[in-house]
């Protein structure tokens, strides 16, 4: 990929459903773990659906709407809006008329229907995403010494290193800013928010919900999505934190980006697979760097070089980057072990699962063998 692309990490997630869509080398053994198991939970989805629909009409006219709980009436902006029984969704201009008992229904019944579908390929889809990022690896053709020269520091003078007391029970460091997040993406607080205040207030707040939770997991979405690339250059959890921290508001935009496609019922499923070639495309991107930073390429930053990323800007470095890229891809490429592609494939970027889901609202590790 360009250079330029580091500079704008939110598009990593759309390269990663790119090659996700159009690399048959990915997208075929992928996809065929989950084909099977998805067709039926969409089948029992689609069941579900149908035979609860006229039940949940039922109920949501005569308790959310009607005159039992009756949370659509406790705003007299909203009363007013709906008065019709239809409610405008969005942003001014944006905004489109909907009818207020369809939008409910839908709002309830969406991520039911993606819940029963992760149910039935919950254990094909760890391995799934396990094994998109593994052949993007893979796919770039580069041997294992390319990748595990360590951790090679870019900055002139790196962030201190917090305290030895914010440390969580596996002993990795806490941000100062996520020790209260947990508690905010809690399940309960996140139905009473959505269900019980944004939802009376205004019926397009519950739609800005995922907005707000994709930014408070952002940066730890970033770096949950390069576990296995932080474990492959065998980087201790100091080395993990100060990385972070000099490229926070990339991981952060990553993060943010990657998190709110997943939140999408349904199809964000499909997109949890897609963000680990993301992730995988752009671990590559800065292993190049380091690469050229290790070679004496690129000298460390000063800090007015660092910029918003903590990468500094691709043309004030004083050095033809694409030029030193390439030199890098041509001097491991003819380092590359001779051998058929396919066994390139069984021989390196295998991931071997740890924990109980891999998932961005999940908890767990991924390690590489």
């Amino acid at each position: 990929m360009p250079s330029e692309l580091l500079h704008l990490p939110p598009l990593y997630t759309l390269v990663g459903l790119y090659r996700l869509i159009t690399d048959p080398f990915i997208r075929q053994p992928v996809l065929d773990k989950i084909k099977h198991a998805s067709v039926r939970g969409l089948v029992v989805g689609g069941i579900y659906a149908a035979g609860t629909w006229k039940l949940m009409d039922w109920f949501v006219r005569h308790f959310l709407i009607g005159q039992g709980w009756n949370i659509f009436k406790s705003h007299k902006a909203l009363e007013k809006e709906s008065a019709h029984g239809v409610v405008n969704v969005g942003i001014g201009k944006f905004s489109i008329p909907i009818d207020i008992v369809l939008y409910t229904h839908l709002f309830i019944l969406l991520p039911q229907i993606s819940s029963i579908l992760r149910y039935f390929i919950y254990k094909n889809l760890k391995i799934a995403r396990s094994r998109a990022y593994s052949l993007t690896v893979s796919s770039r053709g580069k041997p294992h010494e390319f990748w595990s020269q360590g951790y090679i520091e870019e900055w002139a003078q790196p962030p201190a290193l917090p305290g030895s007391g914010q440390v969580d029970k596996n002993g990795r460091r806490i941000r100062s800013n996520t020790q209260y997040i947990d508690w905010i993406l809690w399940w309960p607080t996140q139905l009473v928010l959505r269900k019980y205040l944004f939802l009376p207030l205004s019926p397009s707040l519950p739609l800005l919900a995922p907005l707000v939770k994709s930014f408070l997991r952002s940066i730890t979405t970033g770096e949950y999505l390069h576990q296995p690339y932080f474990d492959t250059k065998g980087m201790n959890n100091d080395d993990i934190w100060r990385w972070v921290e000099e490229r926070k508001w990339a991981y952060r935009a990553f993060g943010f980006a990657a998190s709110l496609i997943e939140s999408i019922p349904i199809i964000g499923l499909f997109f949890s697979i897609s963000n680990r070639v993301g992730a995988a495309m752009w671990a590559f991107d800065l292993e190049k760097r380091q690469h050229l930073f290790s070679a004496g390429i690129i000298q460390p930053l000063q800090p007015g070089q660092v910029g918003f990323y903590g990468m500094g800007s691709v043309d004030d470095l004083g050095v033809d980057i694409q030029k030193a890229e390439k030199e890098i891809d041509r001097k491991f490429s003819t380092r590359k072990s001779t051998g058929t592609h396919e066994n390139d494939n069984e021989q390196e970027g295998v991931f071997e699962l740890k924990g109980k889901g891999l998932g961005v609202k999940e908890s767990g590790r991924e390690k590489v063998l």
